[in-house]
């Protein structure tokens, strides 16, 4: 995504050299990139503006501001200078110190030349490739360029005497509008982007610049405004958020949509006092159809049933698929349990009859669990995993059938029985640490690892995270068992550390951990109790829990890194992240969901969303960590791709501290 960026973005390391640039880079300059990374970056600058430069960057560091604006001259291949606006900030490490430098070249000769020639002639010329529109204090256009034309459609003589409103696409508010003048009459200029229509009607995104146009006297005497058409950026941007949403192969909203979709109904029916009814549906055969005709002929039966559920549910109900052949409904105003069970059996008669797939006929059967809110749960994943228990009944009992939950099936939130339970286990010592390696994608040497919670129940046998921890969530359990994973983590940390061996170590964090105020302070006093060495430790928290309060995260994060303990985001792509909020937030690694790296090397959209992470990490100076690599193609092809370290079952399995050490002392397979 960086790459097709218009603007330059960098990256200069403590020395002064450029260590990354985009392609835009060569576009601005004429020269490659390859032959302009490791070189001094002031020696880009034209030598009068060296100094200058030099000073301003210097005072930055010096100075402990974040970022700073500055203006000069950038020399071409040909030796023409380019006057370019520096938009940098300071990159720091885990204990703030300052590491270089981050951020944009934005070329504004056109807009300098523009507005020279506004203040000697109060006119302008066409050749830019932004659209250029002058007007007088009053907002009337006066004139506009070629470009003007060429985006948005509007013959200069349709424009001329109106005012930019004309333009208006009616996504904006009346307060958009509002601090946008307020900001223009403040500080002379506004910039954003802005959605307007073209003259055919279409929608037109723009990044917009308005300046002041003042004169000796600092009167103002105009207003210059310079878009580009950022349309088709802004559609590769939605069809991302499209793939991080809805399932690629169905169009249906996949497990994420649906618990925000999920969220909104409960707190609906909340206010309404009404119910909300999740039908967890699972097709009977499917498996048999899948490997009889294979995986082509199961895909289109699985888009033949989504396409059936769509047709039998209203327009204002949501049919999701969380993966394989298990789908969800929502049913919002379910008013009574007779109306959720006529629904129901319309979904069990439509998947009941005969597909018509390239092989022939198939029949698949369906078995439906039904969870209401509030009776059977009160939050998304309480509901969810009633229904599922209420499908797997409904199958127990001959398949295509419908049960609603029955009370003995109701996991209350903070059960207190299974609350007790996991304390025992806890004491007992039944929960123990799992490791699973990472290594750099182009050495493959290990690096690190991460810590993994296991249960070695003494009648189930060992269980992984899943079968426990989603009963925990929102109780006081789930942070006494973060806390005691930090002390054996740290620990076993402190013990690598003694013995020499410089293994990183990450660490997941519940949210509610992540927002528990003794953070910091517990985490700080563990590493210090058992001798972590900076930067060995990484704590991994969910992106959707780094955005539940940004402003707390935030500083808990920067608390932690004092202690010399850095952050990486997980199930990165998941979630709702915007450039605003990574820039935000201090983190120092992206973890790939494994969902988009299995299929990346299958499924188009989701290599372009791996490709899209991979970029804006390198833009923002953090590492990416792709988890669930399991062959060796995909291993090569996220090296290839940029991606800094692998984890997956190709690598090794999550194993004992012991194992894994014995698992470091041999070969990696190349």
């Amino acid at each position: 995504m960086v790459h097709h960026l218009r603007d330059v973005v960098f990256r200069i390391d403590a020395q002064g050299r450029w260590v990354f640039l985009n392609r835009a880079w060569a576009e601005l300059t004429g020269r490659p990139v390859a032959g302009t990374l490791g070189l001094e970056w002031l020696q880009s600058l034209h030598p009068l503006d060296r100094d200058a430069a030099a000073a301003r960057l210097a005072a930055l560091i010096g100075s402990g501001q974040e970022d700073c604006l500055h203006l000069a001259r950038l020399l071409t291949q040909q030796g023409s200078p380019r006057w370019v606006e520096l938009h940098a900030r300071l990159v720091r490490d885990a204990r703030g110190r300052p590491q270089g430098l981050a951020g944009t070249l934005t070329d504004v000769s056109e807009r300098l030349r523009t507005e020279e020639r506004l203040r000697l002639a109060a006119s302008v010329y066409d050749g830019s490739r932004e659209g250029i529109a002058i007007t007088d204090p009053q907002g009337r256009i006066l004139d506009v360029n070629a470009a003007f034309e060429e985006i948005t459609g509007y013959h200069r003589d349709a424009v001329v005497g109106r005012k930019p409103s004309v333009l208006s696409s009616g996504r904006h508010d009346k307060a958009f509008y509002q601090a946008m003048w307020a900001e223009l009459l403040d500080k002379d200029g506004w910039s954003g982007e802005i959605w307007n229509r073209r003259a055919d009607g279409t929608l037109l995104a723009e990044l917009l610049r308005i300046s002041a146009v003042r004169d000796p006297q600092g009167r103002l005497t105009h207003y210059v405004a310079i878009f580009s058409d950022i349309t088709s950026l802004k559609r590769q941007q939605e069809t991302l958020q499209r793939l991080a949403h809805y399932d690629a192969l169905t169009g249906l909203p996949n497990r994420v949509l649906l618990s925000d979709r999920l969220e909104t109904l409960i707190a609906q029916a909340g206010r309404r006092r009404e119910h909300v009814a999740v039908c967890y549906l699972d097709l009977d055969g499917f498996k048999e159809v899948n490997d009889a005709w294979g995986h082509a002929t199961g895909d289109a039966l699985l888009v033949l049933a989504a396409e059936r559920l769509r047709q039998t549910l209203r327009s204002g109900d949501t049919v999701a698929r969380l993966g394989g052949d298990e789908f969800v409904l929502l049913l919002g105003q379910a008013h009574t349990e007779d109306e959720v069970r006529a629904v129901a059996e319309r979904v069990l008669a439509v998947l009941g009859a005969p597909f018509e797939l390239e092989h022939g006929s198939a029949r698949v059967t369906s078995s439906v669990g039904i969870a209401l809110y509030p009776e059977h749960g009160r939050t998304p994943g309480h509901l969810l995993r009633n229904a599922a228990q209420a499908m797997l009944r409904a199958k127990r009992q001959g398949k295509n059938h419908a049960c609603f939950v029955a009370e003995h099936e109701v996991d209350l939130f903070g059960r207190e029985q299974q609350a007790q339970r996991m304390r025992q286990a806890l004491h007992a010592g039944e929960l123990a640490l799992y490791y699973q390696p990472k290594i750099d994608a182009r050495t493959r040497c290990p690096v690190g690892a991460e810590a993994l919670l296991r249960w070695q129940h003494p009648e189930r046998g060992l269980l992984t995270p899943g079968d426990f921890l989603p009963q925990l969530q929102g109780t006081a359990l789930e942070c006494e068992i973060d806390w005691h994973v930090l002390e054996q983590g740290t620990a076993q940390l402190g013990r690598w550390a003694r013995e020499g061996r410089e293994l990183g170590l990450s660490i997941n964090l519940s949210a509610a951990t992540l927002l528990h105020p003794q953070l910091a302070a517990r985490v700080t006093q563990l590493v210090r109790q058992h001798q972590v060495p900076p930067g060995r430790l990484e704590l991994e928290v969910l992106e959707t829990a780094a955005l539940s309060d940004l402003a707390a995260v935030v500083a808990a994060m920067e608390a932690c890194a004092h202690a010399g303990v850095c952050f990486a985001l997980d199930d990165f792509g998941t979630g709702y992240s915007s450039l605003h909020y990574l820039r935000q937030l201090p983190v120092k690694s992206l973890k790939i969901d494994q969902g988009f790296v299995r299929r990346m090397l299958t499924d188009e959209g989701d290599m372009h969303i791996v490709r899209a992470v991979v970029g804006l990490a390198g833009a923002f100076g953090v590492r990416t960590v792709a988890e669930g690599v399991e062959t060796r193609p995909h291993a090569q092809a996220l090296a290839e791709i940029g991606c800094d370290l692998l984890q997956g079952y190709w690598i090794a399995r999550p194993m004992p501290a012991a194992a894994l050490e014995r698992w470091m002392s041999g070969p990696v397979e190349a």
